[in-house]
């Protein structure tokens, strides 16, 4: 039955291993090349090859980057695409207009970026690495901006913005001065270029901010992402962005949402790097509060709880999947179970917001999105924590990545399974079946929470009212192994329901059916495999959208192949 799967099952491969579809572009062309020089990405073509290119290139545009012509221009540009998934600033204090970037082409045969060819060059470290952001969305909609050509001159110019940030960043945290603290009440206050009441001293440590999601985006680095998550944390701290304590002045709310948003990446970074971040969130010393959208029901706690939460099982998951005895603690099953009930508890506060009406008005629906994103977090922590239970009778990594069994195109690894394996049954306080049907609901949670994240309002008009974007980007793709760890699931689950359907054996999935009975179990199989394959496109599109960011594309190319590989008939995502 195995051999039958196997093209499928080669196609899953990559999904979870720790750095699944991260693509690396700070590595040499040869270490993610094919026999032919393509660049490749864990064996799948870049975006000028495959399903992703345009089936004729005869009206390919010149290659192009949007260009902005003011701070306010850019920061107007950071509230439609940034914002929403990464709430740096306060609310803005003006009326968001159209997006509106110039289309810059370089002159003559160019082929090195100089910013004196741009029509404006920002002036702060915090503008030049929002600009290599936003650099990075293409200027239109056609499809030759998924050609290599524009995806080389997107990659040039967002890295001359981010060098030049960091270079910024260091003349700027110079500046603040060993004993630069925010006593602002006896200090001039001198606000930043792209909000009144940012204090210019909160430029280098959110520059720093966005500098690690484009190292793990856009770059695929994951080590520089930790290098400039720690230095914005640390340099906050030289600062003392995590001692305010409750009092208030003009810039409260940015310098608390300016230490909460680098917590919450901080998570991030450990998450993708699974080590500790330079500071826990309970940390003693931390007396900073939370910052507020103004909601009804304010996000922040449960996006750092989110976070810390999945870290937590990503340090149990090490140790379920350690091959060393000693690793495996002699009440690992108290642990996991302890670990799941933490897990079921945030899961149902991010549930909350569903009973929740958020409107339009100011930042309610970045609240009602960051909600989302959060509920994104815990139910994959669940998936995590569960996954190995739910599917050790298959080999699902690559041998390079952990000791686990693996499928590869050279067949069964000799690696040994972890020790917990021959024991599991006494070992894991759940069953396979358990552990299954869990992830199988998380799953769906997550698919369907993806689903609904909103694509960038570019229109002056309401949000209820603008058209949003339906090509690139989605979003800011800085929780797509969220998908990853979900779309693997569902996959899974598909290729053991046709297993047992196709030996007659539909019983043993009855734990993953609606009220199954013999009469109706065919039926009730189909009904499944449906609501799996759904599950898959939906994580398929949201990630095929944000293919613009080099370093996590990958994953949505890995997706829409295994989703091809799982369905023939199609032809694409």
């Amino acid at each position: 039955m195995m051999d039958n799967f196997e093209p499928f099952l080669e196609n899953m491969m990559g999904l979870v291993s720790p750095f699944a579809g991260v693509h690396n572009l700070d590595l040499s062309p040869e270490s993610s090349s094919d026999a032919t020089g393509n660049r490749q990405i864990w064996g799948l073509p870049t975006p000028s090859d495959g399903p992703f290119a345009p089936s004729s290139i005869s009206d390919i545009e010149i290659a192009s980057v949007r260009a902005y012509r003011s701070e306010a221009e850019i920061a107007n540009a950071y509230y439609i695409y940034i914002h929403p998934y990464l709430p740096l600033l306060p609310s803005s204090v003006v009326p968001h207009h159209e997006d509106q970037p110039s289309v810059f082409q370089p002159p003559g045969e160019s082929t090195e970026p100089r910013k004196a060819d741009l029509p404006y060059w920002p002036e702060s470290s915090l503008a030049l690495a929002l600009s290599a952001i936003l650099v990075l969305i293409p200027p239109s909609q056609h499809l030759s901006q998924i050609e290599e050509p524009n995806f080389a001159l997107r990659r040039s110019y967002a890295q001359l913005f981010a060098q030049s940030a960091l270079i910024n960043v260091e003349k700027e945290i110079d500046d603040l001065g060993p004993s630069s603290r925010f006593h602002l009440e006896n200090t001039m206050f001198r606000s930043s270029s792209l909000h009144p009441d940012l204090p210019i001293q909160l430029d280098p440590i959110l520059a720093l901010v966005v500098l690690a999601i484009y190292e793990y985006v856009q770059r695929g680095n994951v080590s520089r992402m930790r290098a400039r998550i720690n230095q914005a944390v640390t340099t906050a701290m030289d600062i003392s962005l995590h001692a305010l304590g409750e009092t208030t002045n003009e810039s409260s709310e940015a310098q608390r949402r300016a230490w909460w948003i680098a917590m919450f990446v901080a998570y991030l970074s450990s998450n993708v790097h699974l080590a500790p971040p330079v500071i826990a969130s309970d940390d003693a010393r931390i007396t900073t509060p939370y910052p507020r959208f103004d909601v009804h029901l304010e996000p922040w706690n449960l996006m750092i709880l989110a976070q810390k939460t999945l870290f937590a099982t990503h340090q149990m998951a090490q140790k379920i999947e350690s091959s060393v005895d000693s690793a495996r603690p002699a009440d690992i099953g108290t642990q996991i179970k302890q670990l799941d009930s933490t897990i079921v508890s945030v899961m149902t506060e991010s549930d909350r917001y569903l009973r929740t009406h958020f409107g339009t008005e100011y930042e309610e629906p970045i609240a009602e999105n960051m909600w989302r994103v959060s509920r994104i977090l815990i139910y994959t922590a669940r998936i995590r924590l569960h996954r190995f239970r739910a599917f050790m009778d298959i080999p699902l990594f690559l041998d390079k990545y952990c000791d686990l069994a693996s499928i590869n195109s050279h067949g069964l690894s000799s690696t040994p399974s972890p020790i917990w394996v021959a024991d599991s049954e006494t070992t894991f306080p759940f069953t396979e079946q358990e552990s299954s049907t869990i992830c199988l609901k998380a799953s769906l949670v997550v698919a369907t929470s993806f689903r609904n994240l909103p694509y960038p309002i570019i229109s002056s008009m309401a949000p209820c009212e603008g058209v949003p974007t339906r090509n690139w980007p989605h979003t800011l793709p800085y929780f797509v192994c969220c998908a990853m760890q979900s779309c693997y699931t569902l996959l899974m689950l598909l290729h053991k329901v046709r297993a047992f359907l196709a030996t007659d054996r539909l019983s043993s999935c009855y734990h993953l059916l609606d009220k199954p009975e013999p009469k109706t179990e065919v039926s009730d199989a189909e009904r499944l495999t449906e609501e799996l394959r759904h599950g898959v496109k939906s994580l398929g599109m949201s990630l095929k959208s944000d293919i613009v960011f080099e370093g996590v594309g990958g994953m949505g190319r890995e997706i829409e192949s295994a989703y091809l590989a799982a369905f023939p008939e199609c032809l694409e995502i």
